[in-house]
Formats: structure tokens, C-alpha cells, sequence
């Protein structure tokens, strides 16, 4: 019989894990036709400096999508702004569109931080139950 300490970390990996699966396989389709607008407007500074910065198929579209994404979330802290002051100077040179500074907060991070709890909560159910 399960513990309800088992049964609730079960429970919330069931349910971060499988909105996030699903909202990656949106995610990774997305990324492939808009990695090159992407790249046009966060490709500055570091982010332009980093290997495989110029391919553009699976997987490195998604990932520099969802490290883009985490580069939206990060510029809003203190930390972030001290950290990425260049790369907020290049980017507020030439500002990007709305509509896609919200495709990438609210679809590549939340797929990401979906499956990191889920991979979090089902990783303590394995390890220690």
C-alpha cells in the first residue's frame, strides 16, 4: 500500500509530467520555424558566442529557444540585469515583438520548469520510497 507522501509525489509528477511532455512536442515544432527571429533578437552579446550558435535543426533550436526563454525570465532580477547588461543593451537596440517575447515565456519555460518538477518529484519517488 502506498504511503499518501508516496502517493503525492506520484500524483504531481503525473501532473507536471504529462502537460509538459505535451507542450514540449508543441515546443519543438515552434522552434523550427521561429529560431531564425528568435536568433535576430536574443542572438546578441554571449548568446551569439556560444558553440553550435549557427545550427539550426533539432535539438539546438529547441534548446537555444528555451535558453532564451530563460534569458527573459533571469533579466527580470537583479542578478540577471547585472549579468546580461550587454546583452540588454544590444537587445533594447533593437526590441523584439511582443508576441514573441510571450511565445517564449509561456511556452519554452513552462515546458521546462513543467518537466523539471516532474523529473524532480519522480526522482525522489524512486530514490527514496
Amino acid at each position: 500500500m502506498m504511503h499518501p507522501i508516496e502517493a503525492t509525489f506520484g500524483i504531481i509528477s503525473l501532473i507536471t509530467m504529462f502537460p509538459g511532455a505535451a507542450i514540449l512536442v508543441v515546443a519543438t515544432i515552434v522552434s523550427l520555424f521561429k529560431i531564425y527571429e528568435a536568433d535576430r533578437y536574443y542572438g546578441v552579446g554571449r548568446m551569439a558566442e556560444k558553440p553550435f550558435f549557427h545550427l539550426k535543426g533539432l535539438p539546438f533550436s529547441l534548446w537555444r529557444m528555451t535558453e532564451y526563454s530563460w534569458l527573459l525570465l533571469e533579466i527580470r532580477t537583479r542578478y540577471g540585469q547585472r549579468r546580461y547588461a550587454r546583452e540588454l543593451e544590444l537587445i533594447s537596440d533593437n526590441p523584439p515583438p511582443k508576441s514573441l517575447e510571450r511565445l517564449l515565456l509561456w511556452l519554452y519555460a513552462s515546458w521546462s520548469i513543467l518537466v523539471a518538477i516532474g523529473l524532480f518529484s519522480g526522482g525522489v519517488l524512486v530514490l527514496f520510497f
